[in-house]
């Protein structure tokens, strides 16, 4: 995220941070209106069907599908990349990249196969251990913070414009809210709880940590180391010579490793129960074997065999993730009040086409700002922001600059600090509610 803010500036980045934890949260309070209607254990599948019909399940499916198998293969593919590379230097062995790949998803597919419980169990630990290296980081970078860094506005007009995916990414937990429902058995009061404060966690992490790194490091400088390396050595560079500590690079990769493992959890355990459920497979050891394989066999040989090709597809993920956690609950909502229209419980502003209009509203804003040209910055070696190719301007999980003259894609570090996202917050609120 501090890439994607690195030329927008604090103030606008605060306001971004505000605003779409707001519709997002709003957006899930609107789906558990809904639950409360319809057994705790329906999938989201089913609760289209049953209030959009067949096509609106349809569009959900595709979404949904599309959407969880991007974040997913993304996940193994940053982590078995991480994994790999840390056995090497550890251990001293020779992996290549696509074992650690293979490691991982052993390892993340059986903690999801074996149930909810588990991962919220893993969750709870890992989420508690990057806390942690965040506030190390913080800690050590908060004595540099320098007000006239915080001022600082954006470089070059329709910046904001591209900081807005990666942040509506990053409050995206909608597709875990059926396992939570599930898990949770529908409580409607210790459900309001966790998404509110869940969701509001990582808020909170976002902020200090955008305070942290758009505070200390000034913003034209910034900007030129990440013109020569523009991935997570160009991030920790900065931080470098910032802090000057040998302690800080170690801090940075523990967070990233415990950033994308929490998230893999999340979004996979999402993929998990959506496809159980599609699929009607039973809560037995043989029926959460084959969701295990159609879960993540996919995108797993996508990680394996096509990586370029899969970033490329994945730069379009936001479009679904507006349509399921913006458009979708908005409809959901209209046809569950018209049903019940004397429910027990009604999310904020209760209003059926004020919720409508919200959510349909920024939905077009979204797909708006996703088809201007340009709209994702990439630096040069002087620190001048110039237009992306169409594809990138959109992208949700990887912040893409292309190397001066290069046709190339590298994935950054935009993707291992998003890992901190509001699905993993979710979990670590169920443990007190």
């Amino acid at each position: 995220m501090p890439l994607a803010a690195a030329g927008v500036g604090f103030t606008v980045t605060l306001g971004l941070l505000f605003t779409l934890w707001a519709l997002m949260c709003y957006t899930a309070l609107l789906l558990l209106e809904v639950y409360q209607h319809v057994p705790a254990d329906m999938g989201l599948g089913s609760l289209a069907a049953r209030y959009l019909g067949r096509y609106g399940q349809w569009v959900t499916g595709f979404c949904m599908l599309f959407l969880l198998y991007a974040l997913t293969a993304a996940y193994i593919s940053g982590a078995g990349e991480l994994l790999a590379s840390s056995l090497n230097q550890w251990l001293d062995w020779q992996l290549p990249p696509a074992a650690g790949v293979l490691i991982f998803t052993l390892l993340g597919g059986a903690v999801v196969c074996i149930g909810t419980a588990l991962v919220d169990l893993f969750n709870r630990f890992l989420f508690s251990a990057k806390i942690v290296f965040l506030v190390i980081m913080l800690a050590l970078l908060m004595p540099h913070i320098h007000q006239v860094n915080l001022l600082t506005l954006p470089v070059e007009q329709g910046l904001a414009l591209s900081a807005i995916p990666v942040i509506f990414t990053s409050f995206g937990f909608h597709g875990s809210v059926p396992s939570i429902v599930s898990y949770l058995g529908g409580d409607i009061r210790k459900l309001r709880r966790v998404f509110i404060i869940g969701s509001f966690i990582p808020l909170v992490a976002y902020i200090f940590w955008q305070l942290a790194t758009l505070g200390s490091i000034d913003a034209p400088a910034f900007t030129a180391m990440l013109a020569n390396n523009a991935g997570l050595n160009g991030l920790l560079e900065a931080i470098r010579e910032v802090v000057a500590s040998p302690h800080v690079e170690l801090a940075v990769h523990l967070f990233a490793d415990l950033a994308l493992a929490t998230s893999f959890l999340g979004v996979s355990l999402g993929l998990f129960d959506y496809l159980a459920d599609m699929f009607q497979r039973k809560n037995s050891v043989g029926g959460r074997l084959q969701s295990g394989i159609i879960t993540f066999l996919p995108p797993l040989a996508f990680a394996l065999f096509y990586p370029r090709g899969f970033v490329m597809a994945l730069g379009y993920a936001g479009v679904a993730l507006a349509v399921l956690a913006l458009i979708m609950p908005a409809l959901l909502v209209m046809k569950s009040r018209r049903e019940h229209p004397q429910a027990t419980w009604r999310s904020p502003a209760a209003h059926r086409r004020y919720g409508w209009f919200c959510c349909a509203g920024s939905a077009s804003w979204l797909f708006s700002s996703a088809s201007l040209p340009g709209c994702c910055p990439r630096w040069d070696k002087k620190g001048a922001c110039w237009p992306l190719v169409h594809f990138a301007k959109q992208h949700c999980l990887y912040f893409l600059p292309l190397p001066h003259g290069q046709g190339s894609l590298r994935p950054t570090f935009a993707s291992f600090l998003i890992g901190c996202g509001a699905s993993t917050g979710c979990g670590f609120a169920i443990q007190y509610w």
